[in-house]
């Protein structure tokens, strides 16, 4: 449970990789004869385009069916959405992030050899409820008013970071992924607390926690 809250809390953050591929000939392109260029560049020219034709033809009919102004409505429909119903918006977003995020770790998991419903819809309740609409009360309502007095942008922020990693986390963020869990297992709500005690205390869970976010 804890390699999943890891994973969630970062997915979000998670940069691409770009794999890049080196010319297969031994020589530089100096050292090879430059009329081997030319003749490539004239049977590129006449070389038939069937291909890009029909590339072209599909481009065409994908924009026939999803015009510009289709994009432009439903973006402006989900910005709609969100400004109307700003926090069934942030669950929806933040379980929707964890179903994928679940899902992906039990897949690339090698001891994992069925997928496991109940531990997906212990992610997406936590996620939802706790990533999704407390963070936005927090972030958006509550510490606009507990720090108003503070002017400076550089105080602000480090003021704001302290408090959310040594009061929010322990009291807020961490307790309920372990009360979601018991919820959908029908385990004891005392034992899963129990349980979060236990990775305090003996495997460093907010160690780990602040080692990652409060650098960030």
């Amino acid at each position: 449970m804890n390699r999943l809250l890891v994973l969630l809390l970062i997915c979000s953050r998670v940069g691409s990789t770009t794999a890049f591929v080196g010319p297969s000939s031994g020589r530089s392109l100096i050292q090879q004869s430059p009329s081997r260029y030319v003749s490539s560049h004239r049977d590129l020219c006449t070389r038939p385009r069937g291909r890009s034709h029909t590339t072209s033809s599909k481009q065409t009919e994908l924009a026939a069916l999803l015009p510009p102004g289709k994009f432009t409505a439903i973006g402006m429909g989900i910005g709609k959405f969100y400004k109307a119903s700003p926090l069934i918006a942030c669950f929806l977003t933040a379980s929707t992030k964890a179903c994928f995020a679940d899902s992906m770790a039990q897949y690339r998991d090698s001891t994992t050899t069925k997928f496991d419903i109940k531990r997906n819809l212990a992610m997406i309740l936590y996620s939802g409820t706790i990533l999704g609409l407390f963070c936005s009360v927090m972030y958006n309502q509550l510490f606009p008013i507990m720090f108003a007095g503070e002017t400076n942008p550089l105080l602000l922020a480090i003021k704001m970071a302290l408090f959310d990693g040594f009061i929010n986390a322990p009291l807020i963020w961490l307790p309920p992924a372990y009360i979601a869990k018991a919820l959908i297992y029908n385990q004891p709500k005392r034992k899963a607390l129990q349980k979060y005690v236990t990775d305090v205390k003996e495997n460093g869970l907010l160690k780990k926690y602040w080692s990652l976010w409060l650098p960030a």
